[in-house]
């Protein structure tokens, strides 16, 4: 007799999906988060190399 291979157990693989799609999206959100951060880096680089006093925003208040 051949060999069958063991049935799929469902919720292992779900939880597995899981947490495979739980790293992708920490991993994706952390991407957006660095590049937002080395943005705002080089804005202010760029404005300090110019030779710029203040190269903070400032806020208005109403």
């Amino acid at each position: 007799m051949p060999d069958t291979p063991p049935p799929d157990d469902y919720r292992q693989r779900q939880r597995t999906n899981l947490i495979a799609v739980a790293i992708v999206a920490a991993l994706v959100i952390g991407s957006v988060v660095l590049l937002v951060v080395l943005q705002h880096g080089i804005k202010q680089e760029s404005c300090f190399a110019a030779n710029h006093r203040s190269c903070d925003p400032i806020e208005e208040r109403q």
